[in-house]
Parts: structure tokens; C-alpha cells; sequence
């Protein structure tokens, strides 16, 4: 059976994580005195994941997926495991209704952008449902394409299920409208960053930790 990319990131034996969002901004300054500022490219997602000690099943799974991802060749899919859901619904989404009818699953029926991309309405939630800040939304286009941003704003659904709130980073332009938006494990497609992403030693009983470091592949 041969192996299927974008990888499957592994997960037990994680310890502690950052996903956050990097970007490569300049200042540019005026002649007027006036300081501005520009970004290089567009902002991507980058994950620093520390693992612990773990046992030897778990820290050969980690291995064997650092060995299957060829340094950066390949890609694997990652999220935030510490935010796999909304912050207010932790558990998921199990007993929620939409509000035109039908249980909810986590996706939006629809969903647009203001003309800046920076703020994003989703269509089709559970009445007064609630957007937390740091509540993350996927959008997903294909088995390799991907794109995911950050709620910065919070907002609660409409009676009709429509909420709006702003959004970081503003969601690429690439995004095709007809991309799925998802509440329920969003994830992006990234490459290890192999000379940060090393794993710890191990014995005949355990591994001892080790770090994974990647940088989302926002074409895939």
C-alpha cells in the first residue's frame, strides 16, 4: 500500500504547540516622516510542534513520518491541536441544528468576503452560534489545496445563521469560491523545515521528545 500526500500528521506524544501565522514585514519609511509598512509575500502558517517523551510505537509513528516526508519534498497536513474546534465548542459540535434546518457538521453552507478579504461571512450556522477570538476557519478546494485564517473579531450568528467577523490573514485571493469552509479540524498543507525539525533519542522502551517545525505550502 503506497503512502498518500498531503500526510497525515501524527498526534499522540504531542507536547506543546505553536501555530501561528508568519509573515515577513518591512518598514518603509517616507519622505515626509510618515512610517508605513509592507509585507513580503503573503503570510503563511508555521507550526512548531514540541514532543514529549512518548512511548516507542508513537515515537516510531513520528519517525516514520519525518522519514515518508523527505525533508521538505513532500507535504503533510497540519492543524492546531489546541484548537481543533471553536473555543465555545470544545467537544464539537454534537446536538447542533443549522438554522435553516439540518444538523450542523462544522462546514458553512456559503461564505463570502468584504472587497478587502479581511472580514468573512459564513452562512448556514446554528442560530446564535458563537465566534470566539482565536477560532480558526479552513477552506479547502481539493486534496492538496488549502487555506486557513484566524478569527480576530468575536461575533455571534443571526437568527438566519449569518455571521461576520474579521479575519487574519485576509483570505487569499486563490480561494475559489466554491472552496468549503469548515469549524471541524481545519487544517493546511506544509512542508518540514528540516534543518529546525529534529526527534529525540530513544531506547528499546521509549523515545525521548524531539520538535517538528514547518512552514505551510499555501499552493500545495
Amino acid at each position: 500500500m503506497s503512502l498518500t500526500f498531503p500526510l497525515t500528521m501524527p498526534s499522540a506524544g504531542a507536547d506543546t504547540s505553536l501555530f501561528e501565522i508568519a509573515r515577513v514585514d518591512y518598514q518603509s519609511p517616507e519622505t515626509g516622516g510618515r512610517l508605513g509598512g509592507i509585507t513580503a509575500g503573503f503570510p503563511l502558517w508555521r507550526l512548531t510542534l514540541a514532543l514529549g517523551p512518548m512511548e516507542q510505537a508513537e515515537g516510531d509513528a513520528w519517525r516514520a513520518f519525518v522519514a515518508a516526508l523527505r525533508g521538505a519534498q513532500r507535504t503533510f497536513l497540519a492543524r492546531d491541536l489546541l484548537r481543533p474546534y471553536p473555543a465555545a465548542y470544545r467537544a464539537g459540535f454534537v446536538g447542533l441544528d443549522r438554522a435553516g434546518g439540518g444538523a450542523f457538521d462544522g462546514t458553512a453552507t456559503s461564505w463570502s468576503v468584504s472587497g478587502t478579504a479581511d472580514v468573512l461571512t459564513l452562512n448556514g450556522l446554528p442560530a446564535g452560534f458563537t465566534l470566539s477570538v482565536g477560532d480558526l476557519v479552513g477552506f479547502s478546494w481539493s486534496p492538496s489545496r488549502r487555506a486557513l485564517v484566524r478569527v480576530i473579531e468575536a461575533a455571534t450568528a443571526s437568527g438566519a445563521g449569518v455571521a461576520a467577523a474579521a479575519i487574519e490573514p485576509a483570505l487569499p485571493s486563490l480561494v475559489p469560491s466554491g472552496a468549503v469552509a469548515t469549524l471541524a479540524q481545519p487544517d493546511v498543507v506544509m512542508r518540514l523545515i528540516p534543518g529546525e525539525t529534529a526527534l529525540g533519542d530513544e531506547d528499546t522502551v521509549s523515545t525521548r521528545g524531539g520538535r517538528i517545525v514547518a512552514l505551510q505550502d499555501l499552493r500545495g
